[in-house]
């Protein structure tokens, strides 16, 4: 293989698949880049087994050939070049060579035969969903995904699709994320499927998505796998196998009460409050008395903080307590400039909504259990 590439070029190719590969792996091979030159077509590809990221540009080279080098120091390399260099890659049989102005490097290989390609999958369904509104489902819930809970099926996001309605659910155990998007069109429409992308899996799709980008892409479903193709870029996650809990139970069917706020004076009051709480469970105390909602906080260095907004209310006193971190990472979430919180009791959960729809026609809301303090 031997060709001539831009190092702006190259340096995009690498980054549009470099989230995949691990840094360190126990297969030595999966800490490799898969690059091949076919066709005046350069196609690079990671994977950690889980996830493949692939992505290829047009260009014209004087040899043909396929390879793999350890990803993360070509990456740096071509960070570490000036931004107009020409790059030119050469391979033997053994090594890599990267020639750019003065800079000469030498890369180890492995065969290209040996690196794992997730290409001969058979896709049954097919949906078709605009790029932000994807984004959108994708950003509205991920955060609320749980990081190697033993609950294996909870370490990623259920994607569910039926009756024309593509509903986003994550949850950790402590706190629910629901976004749902009314389809207006046909595309798939029919299809009735529930999968769960891991973990990794989600964060790289919402990173190489575009919230900005109205393109219809294609999502390819399968029993096992999802595959994404956009543009130049191709995403494809295994996914996991296992029944996601029943969500729907842990929703409050009906509420006592519901108190609207402000979204940014609430967030800015527990950020403040937050700032003298326990650091280990982060509680917060929110009374409810004769139209006023107080937020305390206290730590075991005997601190404490109060803080009090105007609300209309007038039931009896109300107290329950938070991870405040969990009411924050939801309220970020929100872009509506007004929430309800929806509450009944100190032992009930809460529901937090806009009262309407958001952006893009995504429906969100989000569920928070209430902590002893």
């Amino acid at each position: 293989m031997k060709l001539t590439i831009s190092r702006d070029i190259l340096l995009d190719q690498l980054s549009n698949v470099i989230g995949a590969i691990e840094k360190k792996h126990t297969k030595k091979i999966l800490e490799n880049i898969y690059i091949s030159m076919q066709d005046d077509v350069l196609h690079v590809v990671g994977t950690d087994l889980e996830i493949e990221l692939s992505s290829q540009t047009q260009i014209i080279c004087e040899e043909q050939g396929t390879i793999t080098t350890t990803a993360w120091k070509i990456l740096e390399i071509c960070k570490a070049l000036p931004t107009d260099s020409f790059i030119v890659l050469e391979t033997d049989d053994h090594r890599l060579y990267l020639r750019a102005n003065r800079s000469n490097f030498e890369l180890s290989t492995l065969p290209a035969d040996e690196y794992p390609l997730l290409d001969d999958i058979s896709f049954s369904d097919e949906i078709i969903i605009r790029e932000n509104v994807l984004k959108g489902l994708l950003n509205a819930t991920a955060f609320s995904m749980a990081n190697q809970d033993v609950r294996y099926y909870l370490n990623g996001l259920l994607l569910a699709v039926s009756d024309g309605l593509v509903k986003a659910v994550t949850t950790d155990g402590h706190r629910l994320a629901i976004s749902a998007y009314q389809r207006d069109d046909n595309n798939g429409s029919d299809i009735e499927k529930s999968i769960i992308i891991p973990r990794k899996g989600v964060l790289e799709l919402s990173r190489i998505l575009d919230a900005s980008s109205e393109i219809p892409l294609a999502l390819y479903l399968s029993d096992n796998h999802i595959r994404i193709q956009k543009e130049d870029i191709r995403f494809t996650s295994k996914l996991i196998d296992g029944k996601y809990p029943d969500y729907q139970a842990a929703i409050p069917a009906s509420s006592t009460y519901q108190i609207e706020l402000e979204r940014i004076l609430f967030k800015d009051t527990l950020s403040r409050v937050a700032i003298l709480s326990n650091e280990k469970f982060r509680g917060i105390r929110l009374s409810f008395d004769k139209g006023v909602m107080k937020l305390h906080s206290t730590n075991p260095e005997k601190e404490s903080a109060t803080e009090e907004i105007d609300i209309e209310y007038s039931g009896e006193l109300l107290e329950i307590g938070f991870n405040v971190s969990y009411l924050l990472d939801a309220i970020n979430h929100i872009k509506a400039d007004t929430i309800i919180l929806h509450l009944s009791n100190p032992d009930s959960s809460v529901l937090i909504t806009t009262g309407g729809v958001e952006s893009d026609s995504l429906a969100t809301k989000y569920v928070v259990m209430p902590i002893r303090l």
